[in-house]
């Protein structure tokens, strides 16, 4: 589970940080696809975090109402939107608009695999587990970023927005760990490890 959790989280970055490393070249600037000034590329980056904001206060009542598989599987094709949508139009405000909801699903998204994360980790291990993540969630970012960028030199801008949109689309691939049965084995396991063990032969 934990493994599952670490791959998407850092697949996830890689294909968002190679977008928004291009993402200005394509939005700012007279001879840009959106054409917008410096300070409407500002407004347009500042939806996510409206859409963040969102997320975060609805988190609770979507897992609530959903369960956590079926908000990861909603969290999925909301976050490849936002990194594809930039190749399917080159509307300021259809992009703001997907950018909300892309930035609505990535913090549901963080806020249950987060809490998911720690309470099937046992407290011995946080540290460790946090770090892990930490290496896989930064760790990505340069590479990304590096992806992108030679993805945009040989074969344009456009290209990065449908490559990466598509590559994250392999995280569906973890929604075969993440299932609701589980995730609730795990928890029940870390609460109580000694469930599934054989009891000690009677002496």
């Amino acid at each position: 589970m934990l493994r599952t959790l670490g791959i998407m989280v850092g697949l996830s970055n890689f294909a968002s940080n190679a977008t928004f490393t291009v993402l200005v070249l394509y939005a700012v600037g007279p001879d840009s696809a959106l054409d917008l000034s410096g300070l409407g590329y500002s407004v347009l980056l500042a939806t996510i975090a409206v859409g963040s904001v969102i997320g975060s206060l609805l988190a609770h009542r979507i897992e609530r109402t959903l369960g956590r598989a079926r908000s990861f599987a909603l969290a999925i094709p909301a976050t490849s939107l936002l990194i594809w949508i930039p190749a399917i139009t080159t509307s300021p405000v259809v992009i703001g608009v997907v950018f909300i909801l892309g930035g609505a699903a990535m913090a549901v998204w963080n806020v249950i695999s987060i809490s998911l994360r720690q309470s099937i980790t046992p407290g011995r291990l946080l540290g460790r587990v946090n770090s892990a993540f930490r290496l896989l969630a930064w760790g990505t970012l340069p590479l990304g970023a590096a992806a992108g960028g030679i993805i945009a030199d040989t074969l344009g801008l456009q290209a990065v927005f449908m490559i990466m949109g598509t590559l994250t689309l392999l995280l569906f691939a973890g929604l075969f760990v993440l299932t609701d049965r589980n995730i609730d084995a795990s928890e029940k396991q870390q609460l109580d490890p000694l469930a599934s063990e054989p009891a000690p032969a009677q002496q």
